[in-house]
């Protein structure tokens, strides 16, 4: 049986009683107006019409699928992107609502009373940016038991879905005090010779990679520690190397993230063959492969689409999360970008 209705500026009507309740109550489809009827979106009226199961009038006349795209595409601001994902997603059973109330997200899951949990959908073309601020707006807006979905439509109209929540990075290394080890910088490096430092080091926090019979750490390392009074550093004419000094030749953010992901009980070494700043064990790397990569991301970072999925990409091949972390008014948030199959 098809449905008939009405086109009303930018709203299509359904009037009868039970094509009301085959739309509403059966497929989640419309909002309930007074007398009975149901109002539908120019998504939803497009995807019925797409499907064969409506057929919808003006002044008596119909109006056809051609005619119905160009009306839905001048009224709703991205039509294409937005109704792609409409359409994926009710074919792959999510009963899912235009969401028109605060603007934030495109799409949300219709709630029966008895359901608790809600996702919402974000849309996006892959020509669009990905906005570090604006995501973690977006999340800082969700309830509990709520989770946010962004969806990306590509030049062919695939579509590439990816769950994004904030990340608690936990692990079970702990951290351990040094006896004021002596170290050197020697150009870009910060060398270890004393035989019993360079296995202490090494063997229980996973500090350094070997360089002949010394141990080399890295400036993150060197810093982290001195910072920590478990080493003392000298250069070439055996200057006391400061805080400071060594401050000069890293990112404060970086610093600052590393010094975090220490506290929160993982190892984190350098994620350059990733492409990545950090990739970080929960675990003494002897015991298990890194988990995580960590991305050090400004507060006000952007990226286009094409660069965060080859990210997200690398990540999942290589059996690992992708985590972007960023420092807000002196706090350090993660969020993480999971591939979804919905």
């Amino acid at each position: 049986m098809i449905i008939t209705a009405e086109l009303l500026k930018d709203k299509v009507i359904v009037k009868k009683p039970k094509e009301v309740g085959r739309l509403y109550n059966k497929s989640h489809i419309g909002r309930p107006l007074s007398k009975g009827y149901l109002e539908l979106n120019l998504i939803e009226a497009v995807f019925l019409s797409d499907e064969d199961k409506i057929k919808i009038f003006s002044n008596e006349k119909e109006i056809d699928f051609e005619k119905l795209i160009k009306i839905a595409s001048k009224n709703i601001k991205k039509f294409d992107t937005k109704y792609f994902v409409y359409k994926d997603l009710r074919r792959r059973g999510h009963a899912i609502i235009l969401n028109e109330k605060d603007g934030k997200y495109n799409f949300k899951k219709f709630l029966n009373k008895e359901e608790e949990n809600c996702f919402y959908v974000c849309v996006f073309s892959e020509k669009d940016f990905f906005d570090i601020k604006k995501t973690k707006d977006l999340l800082d807006s969700l309830k509990k038991d709520e989770s946010l979905w962004f969806a990306i439509v590509d030049e062919e109209g695939d579509i590439t879905y990816y769950n994004v929540s904030y990340k608690k990075l936990k692990g079970e290394n702990k951290t351990k005090k040094y006896s004021k080890i002596k170290t050197y910088l020697l150009d870009d490096k910060v060398l270890v010779f004393n035989e019993k430092s360079i296995k202490e080091l090494f063997e229980t926090e996973f500090f350094g990679k070997i360089f002949g019979k010394a141990l080399q750490l890295s400036y993150l390392e060197a810093y982290y520690l001195l910072k920590n009074k478990s080493i003392t550093i000298f250069d070439k004419l055996n200057k006391k190397i400061l805080e400071k000094d060594l401050l000069k030749q890293i990112s404060k953010d970086r610093a600052i993230i590393y010094n975090n992901l220490k506290k929160n009980g993982l190892i984190p070494k350098t994620g350059f063959k990733f492409g990545t700043h950090f990739r970080a064990y929960t675990k003494h790397p002897d015991k298990i492969h890194a988990e995580y990569l960590v991305h050090v991301v400004d507060k006000n970072f952007k990226s286009i689409w094409a660069e965060f999925s080859r990210a997200v990409r690398l990540a999942h091949s290589v059996n690992k999360e992708i985590v972007f972390a960023s420092i807000i008014k002196d706090k350090v948030e993660y969020i993480n970008f999971g591939r979804l199959r919905p």
